[in-house]
């Protein structure tokens, strides 16, 4: 997990009140996927809005490392 407790995309975008389950940090989730499968690290990232009273914008990037990833580190060992 990766914890952002300030996220810099959720800090300049404005969204109205229909729309408040809209979670913009998915778009710096797919970057950090994308980073991660660049560097052979297949995965999915998903970002998790995880409001806090000193941060209401708190948001968690959960990685779900596929399994042929895990079984390479565990070789590697």
């Amino acid at each position: 997990m990766i914890i952002d407790n300030d996220p810099l995309m959720t800090r300049y975008i404005g969204v109205t009140k229909e729309y408040e389950s809209l979670n913009c940090e998915a778009f710096v989730a797919g970057i950090i996927e994308g980073i991660l499968d660049v560097c052979y690290f297949k995965c999915e990232v998903s970002a998790h809005r995880v409001p806090q009273d000193t941060f209401p914008n708190r948001t968690v990037y959960l990685i779900k490392f596929d399994n042929s990833v895990l079984a390479r580190e565990a070789r590697l060992k």
